[in-house]
């Protein structure tokens, strides 16, 4: 480094800099990430005057105006009429909620994993007792705390006394230290002046690496400095549908690297990739030649999740790393649709991974490098197999709970969409489109009901288990109530034909008569039930696959 030297800024100085674009983000600086959360604790150090770190600046000439970047950030645009750019090294993600505080004015944003930050939305409590945050952030304020919470925007603003509202004396005097001693905060600034860029970027990692750790794909984009891989990753997600878009940017790194040929997975595998294209004239070459067929192969691969595979939206994908096997088949295969020999094969896989939950553990990267050179080969011989052995004991089944996302759960959702669910009432299909919201806690029934179970002195990681659970919409689950199956059951449509195809469309097990749901007792046959139940759901998952994926007694 040329210098380092250190100054310090009163926030409402530092305001009147950021409007006039003295500071400028640089390529290699992450996306802006923090959450409503953060922003809140950070306006508590504030505050309560407390040290919030030097924001790092990187004081080079024009010449380097090429380092700049023009979007994916929340800062005001960097004004080109400026003498020297002031790049921001650390400190951005302070630097643009702090912004967003002091314009004075309501805004909404997105960070970097498609989540919205209203700042509007960030309130001071001037009546909170002492030793808790004045601060929070809340969606919806309750009628009781509508006169007593302030917007931080409002307190700011140049026109705050009017903004306020009508507060009592002691409340007023919290509002106004509140204010002052946020705007004559000082910001500690230090600055740095080189023209070698190899040092600032090494200074962006190592500093990142001992502080609040940077992703692995933070830490590829700042270390790509001869092609734009921020942007690829950027328009790859721009692309996807069905909520894909919301995919890890590592997941299309990896997609990526594997796509080169580097059979590693994760970070190490991510750095290979960066190492060979930053250093290999020819690979960059032919990694931006294959680029285009590669993002629209991710493309492909999600509608086939969506419309072959019977995965509605990304929160049902059984696990991530599918993505990138599957992405890598349409890759090698020209994006153009399999054969249905081909199908099969991308069914059975697709089963036997998210049953089996062969991508966690200790077979995660034997298992993906295995799927992976498998996509590659089913692309050019529709008679490939993957070397696929699973054996899934049956408690599995009985001990996964439906409400926490995860292989198996996700395939159960999966499994009851295809099998086309009936309304109890009337024995008619239930509209794939009112059962497609993994979180939707209100359109899952648990059949023999919690309440009732609770009851019973049944615990929760019984009740809850998938084995016990069904689609229904929410008119239906709350005419069940509490009370027992072999009491609503009575009321699944009188015929025989109707009621057995409501039922089966559950995967609901119609037990002799006194056994099961039909069991007098709530205990005895909900136990009963719940195994019985599982060996149904293990056959269903079988015969969707096509393979044998259950352990036999």
């Amino acid at each position: 480094m040329d210098a380092i030297y250190t100054q310090t800024t009163r926030l409402k100085k530092l305001r009147s800099l950021i409007e006039r674009g003295v500071f400028a983000v640089p390529e290699l600086q992450r996306e802006f990430v923090w959450s409503a959360r953060k922003a809140c604790d950070l306006l508590d150090s504030i505050y309560r005057n407390y040290p919030i770190g030097t924001i790092l600046i990187w004081k080079t000439h024009r010449r380097n105006e090429g380092q700049l970047r023009k979007k994916f950030h929340i800062l005001p645009s960097f004004n080109s009429a400026n003498e020297h750019i002031y790049f921001l090294i650390d400190g951005q993600q302070r630097l643009s909620v702090l912004w967003h505080f002091l314009r004075g004015e309501p805004s909404t944003v997105k960070n970097a994993d498609g989540k919205a930050v209203d700042f509007g939305k960030i309130y001071f409590d001037p009546y909170s007792v002492n030793g808790t945050s004045p601060f929070s952030y809340r969606n919806r304020v309750p009628s009781e705390l509508v006169a007593q919470l302030v917007p931080v925007v409002d307190l700011l603003s140049s026109s705050w006394r009017r903004r306020i509202g009508r507060h009592g004396r002691r409340a007023i005097k919290r509002i106004e230290d509140c204010r002052r001693c946020i705007l004559n905060y000082q910001a500690i600034l230090e600055y740095c002046e080189t023209d070698v860029r190899s040092e600032v970027r090494e200074t962006f990692i190592r500093i990142n690496s001992l502080g609040m750790r940077i992703s692995a794909a933070d830490k590829a984009f700042a270390r790509a400095s001869r092609f734009d891989l921020r942007s690829n990753v950027r328009e790859a997600q721009g692309l996807l549908k069905h909520g894909f878009d919301r995919v890890q940017r590592t997941t299309i790194l990896q997609t990526m690297a594997l796509s080169l040929g580097i059979r590693d997975v994760g970070e190490r595998a991510i750095d290979s990739m960066i190492t060979k294209l930053e250093t290999q004239e020819k690979e960059r070459t032919r990694f931006d030649r294959a680029w285009p067929k590669l993002r629209q192969a991710l493309a492909t691969a999600t509608d086939f999740f969506v419309y072959d595979l019977g995965v509605p939206s990304f929160e049902f994908l059984p696990s991530e790393p599918m993505l990138v096997v599957l992405t890598l088949f349409f890759y090698h295969n020209e994006n153009a649709r399999p054969s249905r020999a081909v199908k099969r094969r991308l069914r059975q896989w697709f089963w036997a991974t998210a049953v089996g939950a062969r991508y966690t553990g200790r077979g995660y990267r034997p298992n993906i490098l295995s799927d992976a050179a498998f996509a590659e080969k089913l692309a050019s011989n529709a008679k490939a197999h993957a070397s696929i052995k699973v054996s899934v004991p049956i408690h599995n089944v009985l001990r996964t709970e439906y409400g926490r996302p995860g292989p198996l759960s996700n395939a159960f959702l999966c499994l009851l969409r295809l099998n086309r669910p009936r309304y109890l009432e009337d024995g008619s299909e239930i509209p794939l489109g009112e059962i497609s919201n993994r979180g939707n806690h209100n359109e899952k029934h648990h059949i023999f009901p919690r309440g009732l179970l609770s009851k019973y002195g049944v615990g929760p990681e019984k009740f809850n288990s998938i084995a016990n659970i069904c689609y229904l919409v929410a008119r239906e689950n709350q005419s069940v109530g509490q009370r027992a199956p072999k009491s609503y059951v009575q009321e699944v449509p009188r015929s025989a034909r109707a009621r057995a195809l409501a039922l089966h469309s559950h995967y609901i097990p119609l037990l002799k008569e006194g056994k099961g749901i039909q069991d007098r007792s709530v205990k005895r046959g909900f136990k009963v039930f719940l195994k019985e139940r599982a060996w149904v759901l293990a056959r269903a998952f079988e015969q969707q696959c096509g393979m044998r994926l259950f352990e036999r007694p």
